[in-house]
């Protein structure tokens, strides 16, 4: 009998006794015992007391000694559900031919005699055991990217999320931060370390303004792991399912280019006309306790994320910034790059932005023959097609304070505080307030405390595209 027979057996007992499905701790606690492995190992996975283990084993004992009709412990569990396969399971399972056993009103076999109308579709996801034929989550990718071989060190950033998602138990998570800080690879490389704690991982992108009542299909249907399911139309009924499976079923959840369904023109996390609903599935998730975790990826978070962050909060909001100097200086290297007495000259214009580094790293090799000196040399600096296409996106996402407020910053060199902007600019002072939380929440500007004074400047390749690509009106 194999382990992810049992996890499947076990389920459907406590299922019909308790209606519920077994949580991913209790999912641990059998695949420990199933491995010979303590208690303890458990509890340190999960961050909780060995304790806590033994009573939440001690429950499914019981539930399990109900079914098999004797009395199970740990030290037994193996053996009797061993037995049991001989007994009974191999009439159940029929190991090798397809058969039906209906415990209650639950199949838990596929009948593949049934009518095309009751056979139902499966979704494309994935589900193994590693070498230790420990049953690992059903991963659907489809929408994230590669991982990458290349993977400039993060492991600051990735030991921070680590802990808010296992340690903390947050139930939504925003990563944001300019286009190419690297919110995406981050993301794609932190699902192989948390993987074994969740039972779906789901990456869906935002990229074309999915509506609502779409993505919640989507990701209700995948958890189901089936395409034909009878859904509410309404989506406040939708979400009232959704929040029930993941209680169920510990999921993690990643929504891409959440950016997508905010409105350009206008001040940060304004929704697109028809996308306003998403609010209440943010709202939702970051209130009502639930099993599983949501990730936002995002170039500005969602306005509803700052109702709720604090310290103790089971919301956060994680603003990726730039690779550290030591790991930019790294990747300037290992392109070829000389000068290197300029490396950090050209690590400051482009803060440290892996994207942005990467493709001026190729111009400064097509036109400049590898020569950062030569390329610094030359004013204004060169900023590539790719380089500029990437910035005017995010310049026409503003509204049109924001972009007044940018053209001033921008016309000196020096940080500027909040009474020299209000003498300078027309902007009343909450207009002046807001647009700068604005600002600063799209990560286009940087604010400094010199002082017990709070001053603002413009990052600087932002600055430059603005002097010198925008053109006054």
């Amino acid at each position: 009998m194999t382990l992810n027979e049992v996890l499947k057996f076990v389920d459907e007992i406590v299922f019909d006794k308790t209606g519920k499905h077994l949580d991913s701790l209790q999912k641990a606690i059998l695949r420990a015992t199933w491995q010979g492995e303590k208690y303890s190992k458990v509890a340190q996975e999960y961050h909780c007391t060995k304790f806590h283990v033994g009573n939440v084993a001690s429950n499914l004992w019981q539930l399990i000694s109900k079914e098999l009709k004797e009395k199970i412990y740990k030290s037994n569990f193996r053996a009797a559900m061993e037995r049991y396969q001989v007994s009974n399971i191999s009439s159940v399972f029929n190991f090798g031919r397809q058969s039906n056993y209906v415990k209650g009103n639950i199949n838990l076999c596929p009948d593949n005699t049934n009518s095309p109308q009751e056979t139902k579709q499966k979704l494309p996801t994935t589900q193994t055991t590693n070498e230790n034929n420990t049953l690992l989550p059903k991963l659907d990718l489809r929408d994230a990217p590669d991982i990458r071989k290349i993977f400039y060190d993060r492991s600051t950033e990735l030991t921070t999320l680590k802990t808010w998602i296992l340690k903390h138990r947050c139930r939504l998570i925003t990563v944001s931060g300019i286009s190419g800080i690297g919110k995406s690879t981050i993301i794609r490389h932190l699902i192989p370390e948390i993987e074994s704690n969740f039972d779906h991982i789901i990456w869906r992108t935002l990229r074309t303004s999915s509506p609502l009542n779409e993505t919640l299909k989507n990701l209700i249907e995948t958890i189901s792991n089936v395409t034909e399911i009878n859904l509410p139309n309404n989506t406040d009924a939708q979400l009232s399912m959704l929040i029930e499976k993941i209680r169920n079923i510990r999921c993690l959840i990643i929504l891409d280019d959440v950016q997508q369904i905010l409105s350009g023109g206008q001040l940060i996390s304004n929704y697109k006309s028809g996308y306003e609903n998403y609010s209440n599935l943010f709202k939702i998730i970051g209130e009502l306790p639930h099993n599983s975790c949501f990730i936002l990826n995002s170039w500005e978070p969602p306005l509803e994320i700052f109702n709720f962050i604090d310290d103790d909060s089971p919301v956060r909001l994680f603003q990726l910034t730039g690779l550290t100097e030591k790991v930019a200086r790294e990747m300037l290297k290992n392109r070829g790059l000389l000068d290197d007495e300029k490396w950090q000259d050209l690590i400051n214009l482009y803060q440290s932005n892996p994207l942005y580094l990467k493709l001026i790293g190729e111009t400064i090799k097509k036109l400049f023959g590898r020569s950062v000196a030569q390329y610094l040399s030359y004013q204004p600096l060169f900023l590539s097609d790719e380089l500029t296409n990437i910035l005017q996106l995010h310049f026409h996402r503003l509204s049109e304070l924001e972009k007044q407020l940018l053209s001033q910053l921008s016309e000196g060199e020096k940080s500027v505080s909040i009474s020299q902007l209000l003498e300078k600019s027309q902007l009343s002072s909450p207009e002046l307030f807001q647009t700068l939380l604005s600002l600063e929440r799209r990560s286009l500007i940087d604010k400094i405390i010199e002082e017990n004074q709070t001053l603002f400047i413009v990052k600087p390749v932002f600055r430059h595209y603005i002097k010198n690509y925008i053109s006054p009106e």
